[in-house]
């Protein structure tokens, strides 16, 4: 989902927020968001259809108030996770509600 439509898609569905995810991933300092949409998470881009990247939890949580959304997802992703032995499953599971 492209950040402009973000907002309109909201406006017209107005009874409907969407989960939205922010990820990060284990050894990367930067973050990304995932909206929801027709229940799908949906990667947010920006115009030129480059994914948004995020420095910092308040950009993100700035853009979502910005758009009338009042809590989002954090999730850790840890990329090693194919390597764990078969049936073990990464300590870092759990998401946590941001609320702000």
């Amino acid at each position: 989902m492209k950040q402009s439509q973000l907002k309109p898609w909201l406006k017209a569905s107005p009874n409907k927020i969407p989960l939205c995810v922010l990820t990060c991933y284990a050894g990367y300092s930067d973050y990304l968001m995932e909206v929801e949409y027709k229940n799908k998470l949906q990667p947010l881009k920006d115009d030129q259809d480059n994914l948004l990247h995020f420095k910092t939890i308040e950009q993100a949580q700035a853009l979502l108030k910005s758009v009338g959304i009042s809590n989002m997802t954090l999730r850790l992703t840890d990329p090693y996770d194919e390597f764990l032995p078969e049936g073990i499953t990464s300590g870092c599971e759990e998401d946590m509600v941001l609320y702000f």
